[in-house]
């Protein structure tokens, strides 16, 4: 799915995310494919080691957290994963917002935010 905004304030956006064997993911950012997991915000991006949303860490999350944004996607992959409560509090200590969908979704929803000027970050796992 190619993800056309105009980007007039040099934000960093995502330009395609596009399915790809085994229910993966890969993400197009400024002209350049991703074939692993990631972390955008408007600053920049992190490559991001979790490979499942199973797999998902408190460490992980206290990464994030450190990240400081208002809200974060975490796009789990081809389908939503909510991961534990317990796993969480580093983002509701911090006052972050979580909202948990599937990759794709959260590749269009990060735009609309990032686009909008919103201080948001999205947890890609591809």
């Amino acid at each position: 799915m190619k993800l056309h905004l105009e980007n007039r304030a040099g934000l960093l956006l995502i330009q395609s995310c596009e399915p790809r064997a085994g229910a993966r993911h890969r993400i197009r950012i400024d002209g350049e494919w991703h074939e692993r997991s990631l972390i955008i915000t408007p600053r920049g991006v992190e490559m991001w080691e979790v490979g499942d949303a199973r797999e998902l860490r408190l460490a992980d999350f206290e990464r994030l957290a450190a990240l400081a944004p208002e809200v974060l996607l975490l796009g789990a992959g081809p389908r939503a994963v909510f991961p534990h409560a317990a796993l969480t509090v580093p983002l509701m200590r911090a006052r972050i917002g979580l909202e948990v969908m599937d990759t794709p979704a959260a590749c269009r929803t990060y735009n609309i935010l990032a686009g909008d000027g919103r201080n948001a970050a999205a947890a890609l796992i591809a």
